[in-house]
């Protein structure tokens, strides 16, 4: 019996230790978290491109391949069916997913392919607002991404802080929204209003953890604006 019980309070006491909240952020002498710098051992590859529908944009996403020897050949990460997988994106309901370095833009008939960014990051979702282009004729894509270590582990990963940015549909003008050292909460379009609604959350008191001691701030942006200009109110 008493086997039993010290079994059931080591479950429980490990249980605690792997539910209890690491900082996402680890705070530098300058109170800013670092960019992490590009990984040049790391072997990009490009998914083949998607035509977004009734547009001229070509779009290429771009990720990282996990490679490793089998019997002396280089293979690919493996899918769990036996056989290699090299896709690196998602795509669906104008949406592209995965864990994404960049996208490159293409527009028909150009032959030129024009990257995102040059900075490290992680696109987790690239989407492009189909329901405004047709009824503004506005194009525009909204991303969430990793853009900092902001816990200082080497990797850019979900155990970071996220960003909400945009940009046109060629990739020019790629603004990040939020502001440093705040956690994008969720976001939303209004399409009677033209307008992008987001929260993000604040680590106030500089504990590295986002929690109910911190500040949640409120903004939108009207998307027919060509500032994009991201707006505060307090709705409480």
């Amino acid at each position: 019996m008493k086997k039993y019980v010290f079994l059931l309070l080591l479950i429980l006491l490990i249980a605690a230790c792997t539910t209890e909240q690491k900082p996402r952020i680890v705070y530098d002498e300058n109170g800013k978290p670092d960019a992490l710098a590009q990984d040049t051992s790391a072997i990009l590859m490009a998914d083949l491109p998607i035509l977004i529908d009734s547009t001229d944009m070509l779009v290429h996403p771009i990720g990282e391949l996990q490679f490793y020897e089998s019997r002396g050949k280089i293979l690919g990460s493996y899918s769990g069916k036996g056989s290699p997988n090299f896709s690196i994106s998602n795509y669906g309901n104008y949406t592209f997913s995965g864990h994404l370095k960049n996208l490159k833009f293409e527009q028909l008939g150009s032959n030129q392919l024009v990257a995102l960014t040059d900075k490290n990051i992680r696109i987790n979702t690239a989407r492009f607002l189909y329901d405004l282009y047709k009824k503004t004729g506005a194009k525009l894509f909204i991303y969430q991404i990793i853009d900092t270590d902001s816990n200082k582990d080497g990797l850019l990963d979900n155990n970071d802080i996220e960003a909400i940015y945009l940009s046109k549909i060629d990739g020019s003008n790629f603004i990040k929204l939020t502001a440093t050292n705040h956690e994008l909460i969720d976001w939303n379009i209004i399409d009677a209003l033209n307008r992008l609604y987001y929260r993000t959350i604040e680590d106030t008191n500089k504990d590295g953890l986002f929690d109910k001691n911190d500040q949640v701030h409120y903004y939108y942006v009207n998307l027919i604006d060509p500032t994009l200009t991201p707006i505060a109110y307090s709705p409480i």
